[in-house]
């Protein structure tokens, strides 16, 4: 099997503006994502300390 070389992709100014959008839309949802997920262990962390800890006296 003969493999030639891939030829480079030429992308006009608008999918070039496209793309990086997009990258910039999934970098920023990662972020988003990575938070969210620090928030979420946060949480459980502190309602599994509540539940060691037992019932508290306040409202």
């Amino acid at each position: 099997m003969n493999k030639s070389p891939k030829k480079p992709v030429k992308y006009t100014s608008s999918e070039l503006s496209e793309l990086e959008r997009l990258r910039l839309e999934n970098r920023q949802l990662h972020i988003e994502n990575d938070y969210l997920k620090k928030v979420e262990a946060l949480a459980r962390r502190k309602d599994a300390q509540r539940k060691k800890n037992g019932p508290s006296s306040k409202s």
